[in-house]
C-alpha cells in the first residue's frame, strides 16, 4: 500500500524562507535608493525611476501570479518553485556584475516575474504539506520571523553598501541558498484523485469564480488598507513635525514590534470563525490608523500605531489561512495565484488611492482618519453579521 511522503520541519522552514522574498525584493534597497540617484544622475527622470526599481517587482507579481498558479496545477510546484527561486537570484544579483541602469532595471523585472512564481508556489505548498492545525502554527511563525528578518535585511544591506552602492543586490543571493534547499527536501505533493459519473466517465470540476471573486476582492482592499500605514507612517510623522530621519526611524522600529506579536494572536484565534477573524483584524488597523490621525503628540502616535501594526501581524497569516481553507484542493495553485495578484495589485494602487483620498480629506492625517474609519465599518459590519445569523461567514465560512 502506497504511504504519501508527509512534510515536516524542512518543508516548513523553506516555505518561510520563501515568504521573505517579497519583503526582501523591497527592503534589502530601501537604504540605497539616495546612492542610485547619486550614482545614476545621467539617467533622465532618475528621481522618479529610482523608487520605481523598488516597486517594479511587485507589479509584475500582481500581472503574472494568476499565470503561476494556473501552470502550477497543471504541471506542478516543486519544479517551478527550484526554477524561479534562482531566477529571482539571478536577477536579483545582475545589478552587482553589471553596473547599468537599463541592466538594473530588467533585473528588477526578472526578480518579479520570479517572486511572482515562488510565492504562489509557497503559498500552494503550505496548503497541499500541512493540515488546518499544522497550516496556521507555520503562519505564525512567517509572521515572527519575517518581522525580525526584516530589520537584520535592512541592516546588512546598510553594511554592504559601504562597500559600493552594487554590493547591497548581493543579498539577492539568499535565493539561490533557497532554491538548493527546495531542490535537496521539497517534494512534489499527489494530486486529488480524479472524480467519476456512475457510467466511468471523468467529472471535469468547475472553477469556483464566485469564490475566488469574494477572496480576491476582500484580499485587494484589505491590502490597499494595509499598505497605508506601511507606506506612509514616516510621512505622516514628517507632517507633525517630526523631521529627524533616526528618530522616524526608532519610532516605526517601537511600533513594528507589535507584528509578531500580531502573529501569536492570529495563532490563538486561528481556530474561531473566518467572522472573527477579519473582525478583530479590522478592528485593530481601524483603530490604530484613527488613533495616528486624530494624535497630537509622539508618544500617543506611536501607541496607536503599535495598535495597527499589532493587526497588521495578523493581516497576511489571516488571508492566506482563510484562502487555502476556501479553495478547493484541485483549484489551490490557480487560486493562491489569484490570491497573491490581489493583494500586490492593493499593495500597488495603494498610494494612488491615499493621494485620492488626500485631495478629499485636505491633508494626509486626515486620510489616516478616513482609512482607519473604513476599516471599523467594515468591523462592525461584520460583527453585526457574524452576530445576527449564527455560523456566518466572511466570504468563507467557519474554519475548518
Amino acid at each position: 500500500m502506497h504511504t504519501p511522503r508527509r512534510a515536516g520541519i524542512p518543508q516548513g522552514l523553506i516555505i518561510i524562507a520563501i515568504s521573505l522574498l517579497p519583503m526582501m525584493a523591497i527592503v534589502a534597497l530601501m537604504p540605497i535608493v539616495p546612492l542610485l540617484v547619486k550614482n545614476f544622475q545621467h539617467v533622465p527622470n532618475i528621481q522618479t525611476l529610482a523608487p520605481l526599481v523598488l516597486s517594479a517587482p511587485g507589479l509584475c507579481v500582481a500581472l503574472l501570479s494568476p499565470f503561476a498558479g494556473w501552470l502550477a496545477d497543471r504541471v506542478g510546484r516543486r519544479k517551478l518553485a527550484i526554477g524561479f527561486a534562482a531566477v529571482y537570484g539571478v536577477g536579483g544579483m545582475l545589478p552587482f556584475f553589471i553596473q547599468d541602469f537599463a541592466v538594473l532595471f530588467a533585473g528588477r523585472l526578472l526578480l518579479g516575474v520570479g517572486e511572482a512564481f515562488i510565492l504562489t508556489m509557497g503559498n500552494t505548498l503550505l496548503g497541499d504539506y500541512f493540515d488546518k492545525d499544522q497550516r496556521n502554527k507555520w503562519l505564525m511563525w512567517q509572521g515572527i520571523v519575517g518581522s525580525a528578518c526584516g530589520s537584520v535585511l535592512l541592516a546588512a544591506s546598510g553594511y554592504l553598501a559601504s562597500f559600493g552602492w552594487n554590493f547591497s543586490f548581493l543579498v539577492y543571493g539568499l535565493a539561490l541558498v533557497i532554491a538548493l534547499a527546495a531542490w535537496f527536501f521539497l517534494f512534489e505533493p499527489e494530486r486529488p484523485a480524479p472524480s467519476f459519473t456512475a457510467s466511468g466517465s471523468w467529472i471535469q470540476p468547475r472553477f469556483p469564480y464566485a469564490m475566488m471573486l469574494r477572496i480576491a476582492g476582500t484580499t485587494f482592499v484589505l491590502a490597499a488598507l494595509y499598505f497605508v500605514y506601511t507606506l506612509q507612517f514616516s510621512l505622516a510623522l514628517d507632517a507633525m513635525g517630526l523631521k529627524e530621519i533616526h528618530r522616524i526611524g526608532n519610532y516605526s522600529a517601537v511600533a513594528s514590534a507589535a507584528v509578531p506579536l500580531g502573529a501569536i494572536v492570529f495563532k490563538l484565534l486561528s481556530k474561531r470563525s473566518a467572522a472573527l477573524q477579519f473582525t478583530v483584524l479590522f478592528l485593530l488597523l481601524g483603530v490604530g490608523m484613527v488613533g495616528i490621525g486624530l494624535s497630537h503628540d509622539i508618544t500617543t502616535v506611536v501607541g496607536f500605531a503599535f495598535v495597527q501594526q499589532l493587526g497588521a501581524g495578523m493581516c497576511i497569516p489571516i488571508l492566506i489561512g482563510w484562502g487555502l481553507r476556501e479553495l478547493p484542493d484541485q483549484f489551490r495553485g490557480r487560486g493562491m495565484g489569484w490570491w497573491t495578484s490581489a493583494f500586490f495589485l492593493g499593495q500597488f494602487l495603494s498610494p494612488l488611492f491615499v493621494t485620492l483620498a488626500r485631495n478629499w480629506t485636505g491633508g494626509l492625517l486626515p486620510t489616516f482618519v478616513a482609512a482607519g474609519g473604513v476599516c471599523i465599518a467594515i468591523a462592525l459590519g461584520q460583527a453585526v453579521q457574524a452576530w445576527r445569523v449564527p455560523g456566518s461567514r466572511l466570504s468563507g465560512g467557519q474554519v475548518r
